[in-house]
């Protein structure tokens, strides 16, 4: 999936990769998409869950190994 920005949360754990998710969607435009690298299993979960309760665009989820691809598109 073609991303605008990547945020690399890895090494980080919940609730982190939300945090810097929200702080980084904040800089961007609306219709702009966020991939969000992240290692914590958490996050999995997490993502598509913050994106429900904020109204930003889920987009969808890929796991390379122990390494997920989060994808968020901005309101």
């Amino acid at each position: 999936m073609k991303s605008d920005r990547i945020l690399d949360c890895i090494g980080f754990f919940c609730p982190m990769p939300i945090i810097k998710t929200n702080i980084e969607l904040r800089t961007m435009k609306s219709g702009e998409v966020l991939e969000i690298l992240a290692d914590d299993p958490g996050f999995e979960k997490d993502l598509p869950a913050w994106c429900k309760m904020t109204g930003e665009m889920f987009l969808g989820m890929e796991k390379e190994g122990s390494i997920f691809k989060g994808y968020v598109r901005k309101k």
